[in-house]
């Protein structure tokens, strides 16, 4: 036997003997894991946020963009039948003053007065931007650079929910929020549906809904430590790199569905012999798959663009992340798991005898 497979075995024989305590540590690394989670930010970057720093031409862009562009700009649209109206105009006058207030926002293209709202038709129309049918007016917000967009736009969005006037935010900021309002729940959705999905096919495979849950305990369990090592090493999560957890899914179920497949094969009934078995027969294929998708994933470093460096940082994390879980957390659980069933097996045979006999 060599050393490699002599390691392979004691590391087994751990698991074999002493599986409550690998369960044990397993659930702590978790806990402390899981605590990192909150410290992963969701960011709306835009769509230069992406882009390369070292090409000069987007360096150029940038600092025309710096000189030309100090603000972002979220665009508020009043819908009324004459926005001229005397009553209309103050009430956008009173919703501007508040807007003015929140932080963050540095000017207004409403520079109408109090005093000023009974002007005559054609000078109102120089000095407040309207549609031609007079149906339309629009406020265009200017917000300084470097602030939180999406804390602005929600304190700007709660600011126009208490108007009685007939409002709707816009620009690029406003698209960017909803977008992301939106992004989520339908990637919850999505996650919901496929989970159900890989579940039933599981289940079909093992003909055993025991079995079957073990995948999805192990691939919620990796994408825990997955998250939470992101989490801890400062990586910030964009609303499109949401479905990284959805791939990391897929990839991270493999390893368990090898691992339990590769268990039920072996055929003694002695339990410890039986994960021995096991583990001597996938650690290898799993340790070397976990390598080379490694290498795959931290090749995607080499690209310029951000969000390409940020999937490949997780997507490495999760890989390593679900290959321990399987090593550490599944061979434990499976053994546990085991002692108990044949356990509650044994207990409820004995019990079945002990009232046949009194009939």
């Amino acid at each position: 036997m060599s050393r490699y497979d002599k390691l392979i075995r004691d590391f087994s024989d751990i698991h074999g003997k002493n599986p409550k305590r690998l369960l044990i540590l397993s659930f702590i690394i978790t806990i402390i894991l899981g605590s990192g989670i909150s410290l992963i930010k969701i960011e709306q970057g835009d769509d230069m946020s992406q882009l390369p720093n070292d090409i000069e031409e987007i360096q150029v862009f940038m600092k025309m963009e710096d000189k030309f562009e100090r603000y972002n700009s979220i665009v508020i649209v009043i819908n009324s039948e004459n926005v001229f109206s005397p009553d209309i105009l103050k009430e956008a006058y009173l919703l501007n003053q508040e807007l003015m207030n929140v932080y963050g926002i540095e000017g207004s293209s409403f520079t109408l007065k109090l005093d000023e709202i009974y002007l005559s038709k054609e000078e109102l129309k120089n000095r407040i931007e309207v549609s031609d049918s007079l149906g339309y007016m629009l406020i265009r917000l200017n917000v300084i650079k470097g602030v939180d967009n999406m804390k602005v736009y929600d304190d700007v969005k709660e600011i126009i929910s208490k108007t009685t006037l007939n409002v709707q935010p816009g620009g690029d900021i406003a698209m960017g929020r909803e977008l992301t309002d939106i992004i989520l729940p339908e990637m919850s959705k999505i996650s919901t549906f496929g989970m159900i999905g890989v579940l039933l096919c599981v289940i079909l495979t093992f003909r055993s809904i025991r079995y079957g849950i073990m995948p999805l305990i192990c691939v919620g369990v990796g994408i825990v430590w997955m998250m939470g090592i992101s989490g801890f090493s400062g990586i910030s999560l964009s609303s499109e790199l949401v479905g990284v957890v959805s791939m990391m899914a897929g990839i991270g179920i493999d390893f368990a569905i090898q691992t339990i497949n590769r268990y039920n094969l072996e055929r003694t009934p002695i339990i410890i012999e039986k994960i021995v078995k096991t583990m001597e027969g996938v650690v290898e294929p799993i340790v070397v798959s976990s390598i080379v998708a490694g290498f795959g994933f931290i090749a995607m470093l080499t690209g310029s663009l951000s969000i390409l460096d940020t999937m490949g940082k997780m997507l490495f994390i999760g890989v390593f992340s679900c290959m321990g879980v399987t090593l550490i957390f599944l061979p434990s659980f499976l053994v546990v798991q085991e002692k108990i069933f044949q356990d509650t097996k044994n207990l409820i045979k004995k019990k079945m005898e002990v009232y046949n006999e009194k009939d």
